[in-house]
């Protein structure tokens, strides 16, 4: 029994040839109502920590939490009481307009009066919207991801604070075992009682669901800076549970196999690549990510541009590779893996090499002119390296089409480095994808 989500009642609306029985005048009447009451709700949780912050002199980290679990216990209503995404973007906006208002202010000092640099306040809206998005009302596949965030994110900092010990660097930031062990000790339980609450699947894929999804999500967490986990946490923790929902096992053993692999590939790479704790984290869920969406064709070519770098690094006196070496590189190249995860459109394998191609002619264009050599034959050798094992495949490659958008990839690296914009590397492969995309 129970409410029956908005995603239900839109699916059991008889159409004869005609616009929907039920007006939609109505729906943005029954929408408007409920969106007021949001509203009403937030304002109620913001009003209430400021009061606790100003009156009460409650400190602003535990007043943040506070407003970040508080808000997220009233969105998790949304698959309930709103039918229509473009409301939850209204009311997405509205509070972001809030946000920003408040910082600007000063009146909501409870949020923001914060030491470190953070803009997780502003992406709190935008991952509410785009998970209800992704997950088109269904209560599962919003609520728990939304829940975990609020949740668990809340228990690692805390933890994180009060316990924290073994510390280890973000970017500027700081995060702690001991946050990252409480993360997925809260994750966990929180996973499994939506899945539990939900019906399907049964006991042991249930565990294995939640124990992968829980696995993802801290990774995720912990390499997140400046509030950006407000954004990864919920999506990470949505792609696991989709795919679990509609692919079945067989998509569990595609996601257990690949962080087995990744765990093995940062254990044998860690010293010869200089991995610090968060570049390998990196590289474990790149890894993960690339095989447990498209398998081995997928994970091979990033697989030798990862030894690529290996090969090519210095040896003497050299930076260890941090998260800021390894995610620039492999930013582009994911992303076009999560597009294939989510549309399975194959036309996307092309792009996705091209996004490689590009990433190792631009390593290896980089190193040539730190050492004062010919750019141009280790350019091409870079672009070279990720495409050997599609010719061990005997893989019909696309040369002229990759040729061209690697040299685009190259000029836009080029056209960028006198910049202080720190995502060139991830622009430039993107841009070679997108020429790809558009020869092939």
């Amino acid at each position: 029994m129970g409410v029956t989500p908005s995603s239900q009642l839109r699916s059991r609306r008889v159409h004869y040839g005609h616009p929907e029985v039920v007006p939609m005048l109505e729906e943005l009447l029954v929408d408007a109502q409920s969106a007021l009451l949001v509203s009403v709700a937030i304002v109620t949780l913001f009003g209430a920590c400021e009061f606790l912050h100003r009156k009460m002199s409650v400190r602003v980290e535990l007043t943040r939490k506070l407003s970040h679990v508080g808000a997220g216990v009233i969105v998790m209503s949304f698959p309930w009481v709103i039918t229509s995404a473009w409301t939850v973007a209204a009311l997405s906006v509205s509070f972001g307009g809030l946000l920003y208002a408040g910082k600007v202010t000063g009146m909501l000092s409870s949020v923001h009066s914060v030491e470190r640099k953070t803009s997780g306040a502003y992406y709190y809206p935008v991952a509410v919207l785009g998970t209800f998005w992704l997950a088109e009302g269904d209560p599962l596949l919003f609520c728990v991801p939304i829940a975990v965030m609020a949740l668990a994110d809340t228990a690692a900092a805390l933890v994180g604070q009060r316990l924290g010990i073994n510390s280890y660097k973000v970017y500027d930031n700081e995060r702690t075992l001991e946050g990252s062990l409480g993360f997925f000790i809260l994750a966990l339980p929180v996973i499994i009682l939506g899945l539990a609450l939900n019906g399907a699947p049964g006991w042991p894929v249930m565990l294995a669901v939640a124990v992968i999804a829980a696995i993802m999500a801290t990774a995720t967490e912990s390499i997140s800076v400046r509030g950006a986990d407000n954004l990864f946490i919920p999506y990470t923790c949505f792609l696991v549970l989709d795919r679990a929902m509609r692919l079945g096992v067989e998509d569990l053993t595609g996601w257990a196999e690949g962080m087995l692999i990744g765990l093995a590939l940062v254990a044998v790479s860690y010293r010869p690549a200089a991995l610090t704790p968060t570049g390998g984290i990196t590289v474990f869920l790149v890894t993960t990510l690339a095989w447990a969406l498209g398998g081995a064709i997928w994970l091979l070519p990033m697989l030798t541009f990862f030894l690529l770098y290996i090969a090519t690094a210095p040896r003497m006196g050299r930076i260890r590779t941090d998260l800021d070496e390894v995610f620039p590189t492999a930013a582009g190249s994911m992303i076009v893996v999560l597009a294939f995860g989510h549309s399975g459109d194959p036309g996307l394998f092309v792009p996705y090499l091209a996004t490689l191609t590009a990433s190792g002619a631009i390593a290896l264009g980089r190193m040539a002119q730190r050492r004062s050599w010919p750019t141009i034959p280790l350019a091409l050798s870079g672009a070279l390296t990720p495409l050997i094992p599609m010719m061990a495949y005997k893989y019909e490659i696309p040369i002229v089409a990759l040729g061209v958008a690697t040299a685009a990839g190259y000029a836009t690296f080029l056209s960028l480095a006198s910049s202080q914009f720190t995502g060139r590397r991830m622009v430039a492969s993107l841009v070679a994808g997108a020429v790809a995309w558009v020869a092939v």
